[in-house]
């Protein structure tokens, strides 16, 4: 076996959901030098494809395209794996890294409201579920393909209240119970859809710095409790990213992989 062809993407096309976030970004500036095409899916085609020109691509990769869809409705990623499908004739990977959240998400926990709760719910994790019930009828005529969900570490643990005392943060109370059905979802996914040589695992991250939104008392605690002593960089979840999507992890199924500087060793 070639090892370098262990990472290698190359005549694969993988579809983002979610790609003008940090982590999200970042794979879109990143993954087209493994070879790979990136087709990204988002309400929010404008940021996108800023994201997308502003970025000085070399001239041996495919530049990435983005196309439009709200994962909070049936419809909308019906026709975007259908528009897809259509025009690439296959989908090698799914990576759901969309954040879909009501103007309330960082309400404390009791001042949240039920219909903003299921809101959250339904869109978030509920539209993770239907891309992957989309992809899978896809991804089981090929007899083939990998799914990629990201989670967090507030889908394992619960999170340390200490970190956001003085500031105006907070962990929102629907996120661990959202990333929690992820994880588990996963591991589920793994097992129905492994007769169809389709892999589904999910990577969780720890917090990623963003020094324009957080307060800065939030990152000086946040990395007291990181037993890497910093927050996560975008470029740090590209890695795994890579190892999941690739060949590298042929045997590799139902698994939770946290990138997260060892918070959830403590």
């Amino acid at each position: 076996m070639d090892l370098k062809k262990l990472f290698n993407l190359e005549n694969k096309n993988v579809v983002l959901i979610g790609g003008s976030g940090l982590i999200g970004s970042e794979l879109v500036r990143q993954i087209p030098y493994y070879g790979a095409r990136i087709i990204v899916g988002t309400r929010n085609q404008t940021k996108s494809n800023e994201i997308i020109n502003n970025t000085k691509f070399s001239d041996n990769v495919i530049i990435p395209e983005s196309f439009y869809i709200d994962i909070s409705n049936e419809s909308s990623i019906k026709n975007f794996f259908n528009e897809i499908k259509e025009k690439f004739g296959k989908i090698d990977a799914l990576i759901n890294s969309a954040w879909p959240k009501t103007s309330d998400w960082h309400l404390k926990f009791e001042n949240i409201e039920h219909k903003s709760l299921y809101k959250n719910l339904c869109d978030h994790a509920g539209g993770y579920f239907l891309c992957c019930q989309a992809v899978s009828k896809i991804m089981k005529d090929q007899k083939s393909g990998v799914i990629l969900n990201m989670g967090s570490i507030y889908g394992e643990v619960g999170p340390h209240f200490s970190i956001y005392e003085g500031t105006e943060m907070t962990c929102p109370p629907a996120y661990p119970l959202i990333k929690g059905g992820i994880h588990t979802f996963t591991k589920y996914l793994a097992a129905y859809l492994a007769p169809y040589n389709i892999r589904v695992n999910c990577i969780s991250s720890g917090g990623i710095i963003d020094r324009s939104h957080q307060d800065p008392n939030f990152i000086k605690e946040y990395i007291k409790q990181t037993p890497l002593g910093r927050m996560g960089e975008p470029s740090d979840i590209l890695g795994p990213v890579i190892f999941m999507l690739s060949d590298a992890s042929l045997y590799v199924t139902g698994q939770i992989l946290f990138v997260d500087g060892g918070w959830t060793c403590w």
